[in-house]
């Protein structure tokens, strides 16, 4: 009889992470990174929600896929009145998700997003370093 062995995939995700702080509304940065990096983010219909204490909390989503559909570049709001989708990341305002292999060097990335007009700090971090960083991959 023949045995078979399962392999399992790579667990860590292909994305590279950067927060961002910025007192501009989403919509505004949103604005502001298009121009800076040359991209086109649009918002997504939906938001990511979450439930807490029988209200619902949207974290608005913009998005920029390549021609197969494949989600390169998320921007994701951190912030939902006073609620955090992670908390544990109080000082980013918004979340910009990369796809690593699009993102190169995450260092040069953060240095680019740091000169982009209503970005006040930009700063990469690990994904699986994050407390309840799975909410990000979407």
């Amino acid at each position: 009889m023949a045995k078979h062995k399962l392999l399992e995939e790579e667990a860590v995700p292909r994305v590279a992470v950067v927060g961002l702080s910025s007192h501009v509304p989403d919509y505004r940065l949103c604005w502001s990174l298009n121009r800076a990096l040359g991209l086109a983010l649009t918002r997504r219909r939906a938001d990511i929600v979450e439930r807490a204490k029988d209200k619902e909390l949207h974290y608005t989503v913009f998005e920029q896929a390549d021609a197969e559909g494949a989600v390169l570049w998320s921007l994701i709001s951190n912030t939902c009145g006073k609620r955090k989708l992670i908390p544990s990341q109080k000082q980013a305002d918004y979340f910009l998700v990369v796809d690593r292999v699009v993102a190169g060097d995450v260092e040069a990335l953060s240095e680019r997003l740091r000169k982009a007009e209503f970005v006040l700090l930009a700063f990469a971090l690990e994904v699986d370093g994050i407390k309840m960083g799975h909410k990000l991959l979407l």
